[in-house]
């Protein structure tokens, strides 16, 4: 793979990602050379994984879009030709999810006895990973201060950081973003964490923002057992629903790396 940094003229013919990803080249063993453009999965998460589309429709066309939808599914189990996604088992998610609500909304008073021992497992819990921004942003912005105009001088590259950050925040955390800047000028991934039952976020150099959350962890877990309802389920199963109609349709042509060598 080929990720497009910038510094190489952009074809014309391929029209930026909705959700501003640069272009990218995909080789696969020379059955495959095309331009594609990067569809992110997992982008809040260390799975952060890129999967590639491009708008020919010789594998898969997507038929509530305009234009045809190409797509590797590289993770997905493959029988027969056929790749089984989630919304392959839509019915049987909800059905599962349901069951679990319905189950912890029926022991909510077992749950919120301050003697249980879920409470203590929580707080044995030292810290947990915090997503300010995601992987792929704090990526994209590590290629930039890589480039000849940022690297050769820190205080410009401080000063695009800081002026990026606040453009792309709704209220920006300045002894956050100072921290940000810090580790995107050494080339790292900033990393934040917290602690259950503590509304401190703790940064990766050893710093802290004192009361950062409203509430803690353990205080929104509980709040949201104690609250919970037939009215909030329906709507996570209809937001769930709406997201999978949303996206590609898969067809009964696998489009996986293994069957595209056949």
């Amino acid at each position: 793979t080929i990720l497009f940094t910038g510094l190489i003229e952009k074809s014309d013919h391929i029209e930026k990602c909705d959700r501003s990803e640069s272009c990218s080249a995909f080789q696969a063993a020379g059955y495959i050379k095309q331009i594609f453009q990067p569809l992110i999965d997992n982008d809040h998460t260390d799975d952060i994984k890129v999967r590639f589309i491009r708008n020919e429709n010789d594998i898969m066309t997507d038929e509530s879009s305009i234009e045809p939808i190409y797509t590797i599914l590289q993770n997905a189990p493959c029988l027969d030709k056929q790749a089984y996604i989630i919304e392959s088992f839509l019915d049987e998610f909800i059905e599962g999810f349901v069951h679990t609500y319905q189950h912890i909304k029926n022991h909510a008073a077992m749950l919120l006895d301050s003697d249980n021992e879920f409470w203590y497992a929580i707080k044995k819990i030292t810290s947990a990973r915090v997503l300010i921004r995601t992987t792929l942003f704090y990526a994209m912005l590590i290629r930039r201060v890589q480039q000849p105009q940022f690297s050769a001088n820190q205080e410009v590259a401080h000063q695009y950081l800081e002026g990026y950050l606040q453009l792309h925040s709704s209220n920006l955390n300045l002894q956050l973003a100072e921290c940000e800047i810090n580790e995107l000028l050494h080339l790292n991934i900033p990393y934040f964490t917290h602690q259950p039952n503590c509304k401190d976020l703790f940064m990766g150099d050893n710093g802290k923002c004192a009361n950062y959350f409203k509430f803690s962890a353990m205080e929104n877990i509980h709040w949201n057992i104690e609250h919970a309802s037939d009215i909030y389920c329906n709507r996570q199963i209809a937001i769930l629903r709406n997201v999978i109609k949303s996206n590609s349709v898969i067809t009964s042509h696998c489009p996986c790396y293994n069957c595209l060598q056949d």
